[in-house]
């Protein structure tokens, strides 16, 4: 297997490894630190840096830096791609410092605002370390971009192996801390030893250092050479300065969303809910998605940038229906495994985490209902790419940005009809979440896709209204199949709970591909023809 199939193997398998580990991460943080009190703290304070990287830099990175490298890669001009790359760091370095900064000054407002429920002294503090990532996550962005753009894959799907064990190591090292003084994870941080916040959150910060830093290695070795410099080729800045502007609106208005669940939460949910959703139901609602589709998408967009520089876009639209069809395929296998492992899930976080038990056990219907948003957020991170590589930024920001918003409307509107006014109630908030995720998601996925029909032209989309309802009706059977299993071979132990899950997912997903290949075929086999022909 070569090419475009190839490539996304390879980052699928190294991604499996990285979510794997991050599902590790999530279960050691439930039983080391725990969700409520310090963890509840960190968690809101974690949420920050994250928010405002990403509406300052994060998508207008990853929308505008892989085009404009592109026509210069396949013409040889090595110099220009190192120009680029070095104005596009030294710019996001300099915008980020700044930012980070910022929220060093201003972290008690800033915690008096999102984190109501948690102690403010530990979230100020927290957020004070935590400002450090912000630049450091603008280092990794550019750098992984430039690698991809290469078509080099590897070590930008391999930093966050590294991250996780580092941050692994800090909870695990946290927890250490409280069994050798005889501590419960719901003990004050007065009650704490000397040592133990300060690992925790500088763990934490070097577990985002580990995914930037091993990166300048790669990228020096692949010839390009980087300087600190604000200049980019002739007419490049404004192409890159529009691109990144157009990359912004989507990503304001996703981190406003996250924004927005820090509030009903604080709102409507219990001083753990934030915690479950955060580090329990997402982790595993995106662990498909990372595994599946983004590395299709991820591999498919520097090739889809290189067609769009053609003349006349010679290839772009085939080669946009053919992966947008495999995105799609594999974020309903997504779909089909998580519902159907999710009460096997359940049972594992139960009998791992520490915190409200009652809300533990309540977490097997959010996971599903999140599941039908996997379908929209994947072809929100590709079909997105594909109007960046055909230099329409503004459509992607469109689609994307309604999306959000419906999530944001739709979660209160759930939180509102199923929690109610003045009422407090963790398991019904984390539903709504789900809810309102899915149903924004998915309508910001069907908006794309008729976007970029307008902007593609209908062989962009040909063959997808086939493969919507092959998979609709493929995934509902292979979804209730795969729950029978989970239902029939569950355990209360961990281990029995773990194989229920692999057999519920895999018995789900081969009733699903088996409908497409009867049904859809070409589905499948058109991406690997691609996959054999894409470098032509």
């Amino acid at each position: 297997m070569s090419g475009l199939a190839g490539a996304a193997a390879l980052i699928a398998a190294v991604t499996v490894v990285s979510r794997l580990l991050g599902f590790v991460r999530s279960l050691v943080f439930s039983s080391a630190v725990g969700l409520t009190g310090i963890g509840g703290a960190y968690n809101a304070a974690n949420t920050i840096p994250n928010v405002l990287f990403e509406v300052a830099a994060g998508g207008a990175l990853a929308g505008a830096l892989i085009p404009v490298i592109a026509a210069p890669l396949a013409r040889g001009m090595r110099e220009d791609v190192s120009r680029i790359s070095s104005a596009m760091l030294t710019w996001t370095l300099s915008g980020l410092v700044l930012i980070g900064g910022l929220l060093a000054v201003f972290a008690e407002p800033v915690a008096a605002l999102t984190a109501s429920n948690s102690d403010p002294e530990l979230v100020v503090y927290f957020l004070r370390v935590f400002a450090v990532q912000i630049p450091l996550y603008g280092l990794a962005v550019v750098l992984a971009g430039v690698l991809q753009a290469q078509k080099r894959f590897f070590w930008p799907a391999f930093v966050p192996v590294l991250s996780s064990l580092v941050v692994i190591a800090t909870y695990a090292g946290y927890g250490w801390f409280l069994r050798r003084d005889g501590l419960p994870v719901t003990a004050d941080p007065g009650q704490l030893p000397s040592g133990a916040i300060e690992l925790l959150a500088w763990g934490t910060t070097a577990g985002v250092l580990a995914m930037g830093v091993p990166l300048l290695v790669p990228v020096l070795r692949s010839g390009v050479r980087l300087r600190a410099s604000y200049r980019f080729p002739a007419g490049v800045g404004t192409r890159a300065l529009n691109l990144a502007l157009a990359g912004l609106g989507g990503l304001v208005a996703q981190q406003v969303s996250v924004l927005a669940v820090l509030k009903l939460v604080d709102v409507y949910g219990t001083g753990p809910t934030l915690v479950a959703w955060q580090t329990l139901i997402q982790p595993v609602y995106l662990l498909p998605y990372a595994v599946l589709a983004v590395p299709l998408a991820t591999s498919t967009f520097p090739r889809l940038a290189e067609r769009a520089s053609r003349p006349g876009r010679e290839g772009f639209a085939r080669l946009t229906a053919v992966t947008t069809r495999g995105v799609l395929t594999a974020s309903t296998v997504g779909v089909v495994a998580l519902v159907a492992a999710a009460p096997a899930v359940t049972t594992v976080f139960g009998r791992i985490g520490n915190g409200d038990a009652e809300l533990l056990a309540a977490l097997s219907l959010p996971l599903s209902l999140t599941a039908p948003g996997l379908l929209g957020f994947g072809l929100v991170f590709h079909v997105s790419r594909a109007l960046y590589a055909l230099e329409r930024g503004r459509l992607a920001v469109i689609g994307a940005s309604t999306g959000w918003a419906v999530v944001i409307a739709a979660s209160w509107i759930g939180c509102v009809l199923l929690v109610g006014g003045g009422h407090t109630d963790g398991p019904a908030t984390l539903r709504a979440l789900a809810i309102g995720n899915s149903i924004g998601m998915l309508t910001a996925g069907v908006l794309l896709l008729v976007l970029l029909r307008r902007a593609a032209g209908a062989e962009a989309v040909h063959g997808l209204a086939r493969s919507a309802v092959v998979l609709v009706l493929g995934g509902a059977a292979g979804a209730l199949l795969g729950r029978l299993v989970v239902d029939a071979l569950a355990t209360p132990g961990v281990a029995g709970a773990v194989l229920a899950a692999v057999a519920g997912a895999v018995a789900g997903t081969v009733v699903l591909l088996a409908a497409v290949w009867l049904a859809d075929r070409s589905a499948i086999t058109g991406l690997l023809r691609r996959g054999r022909t894409v470098e032509g």
